[in-house]
């Protein structure tokens, strides 16, 4: 008896993954496509939804592909009041389905010191990233510019998404740009300055690049 009811188990488990593959080939949507590259895992691709990501920074000058291996950041970053770094990120569309994204700057590990205080302290919580978009790097240039008096790219903590790209759509085989800014607010005082004789603070960081089929929201 218990043999047959495995069997009508597993058939009707059958039955509905063939409907779902003939789903999965008609026109039916059963779920958004997305996509998402970072430097902490590898690229996941779904259907045609097909995200391409390059970067470059202050060592790094020419384009990169940005992957799991990708050092997107500086290691040796002395990070102090007014600190900043810049990664430059080339964001393509090579399938054929419309998206929109947005980025996030992960914490993948840190390293805890002692302050001028005598208290414990790591470093992500001084520190912020802020994001420009834009179609160019020409037009990235002047926004950046702009930024440092406005503060126009955002003030974000690490390990939450930034805004998506203005609404932009990347269309097939379109290509947008982003500028990611990580920094220490000038604002910060001793309380993430360590004493000598006590370990240097460290903080390894990655990034992810989310993106979503256009037509669903992207908050």
């Amino acid at each position: 008896m218990k043999q047959h009811k495995t069997t009508r188990t597993a058939l009707a488990l059958s039955a509905f993954l063939f409907v779902f593959w003939i789903l999965l080939g008609t026109n039916a949507t059963l779920a958004w496509f997305s996509d998402t590259t970072q430097t902490a895992k590898n690229t996941f691709i779904i259907g045609d939804l097909n995200l391409d990501v390059e970067y470059k920074n202050g060592f790094v000058t020419a384009w990169m592909p940005m992957t799991e291996d990708s050092k997107v950041f500086n290691e040796n970053a002395l990070y102090e009041p007014g600190f900043t770094q810049v990664v430059w990120l080339k964001i393509e569309n090579k399938g054929n389905v419309d998206f929109n994204y947005k980025v996030a700057v992960d914490v993948n590990s840190y390293t805890t010191s002692v302050n001028r205080y005598g208290a414990e302290f790591c470093l992500p919580p001084y520190l912020r990233f802020g994001i420009l978009f834009g179609p160019s790097e020409i037009e990235l240039e002047r926004k950046l510019a702009q930024s440092r008096a406005d503060q126009s790219m955002g003030d974000y903590t690490f390990n939450t998404y930034s805004k998506a790209d203005d609404g932009a759509v990347v269309r097939a085989n379109e290509t947008r740009y982003a500028a990611v800014v990580v920094y220490m607010p000038e604002s910060v005082g001793n309380e993430a300055n360590y004493q000598k004789g006590y370990k240097v603070p460290q903080v390894d960081l990655g990034m992810t690049v989310f993106a979503q089929q256009a037509g669903t929201p992207l908050n």
